[in-house]
């Protein structure tokens, strides 16, 4: 992400590569979470299940931290993805809300795109995120 390209447009290109990839991606899920694991390891939070005698361990959710706002996405019993944004005070979630899995998308691409206006080591992971180096 260059340092020239406005804020708003900075989000629209986060977001873009964010849903571009998601079409192209097999499991939405594995590719956010390597995706989110390699520009914010300490803020993103990734559980695998295992089922008994298999060696797959699938992600079955991803919860990334940005000060106030949790954001989390779980695949349900049936492969459905369930996004919610959580409101975070001291340690204590006051407020979950629910909402679709585009517009997590979106609010995470807006808060990577805040980030990275004030660390330049955010601003290279996002590099990577983006042009899919790592």
């Amino acid at each position: 992400m260059t340092e020239d390209l406005d804020p708003s447009l900075q989000v629209n290109v986060l977001a873009a590569a964010l849903q571009m990839d998601r079409q192209e991606s097999g499991d939405l899920l594995e590719f956010l979470a390597h995706k989110l694991e390699l520009a914010l390891p300490q803020q993103t939070t990734v559980t695998r299940s295992s089922k008994l005698f298999s060696k797959a361990r699938p992600v079955k959710e991803v919860t990334v931290r940005f000060n106030d706002y949790h954001y989390q996405i779980v695949r349900e019993q049936h492969g459905l993805l369930t996004a919610k944004v959580m409101k975070v005070v001291r340690g204590v979630v006051l407020k979950t809300t629910e909402i679709s899995v585009d517009q997590w998308t979106e609010d995470i691409a807006q808060q990577l795109a805040q980030l990275a206006q004030h660390s330049a080591q955010t601003r290279n992971a996002l590099n990577k995120f983006v042009l899919g180096g790592g």
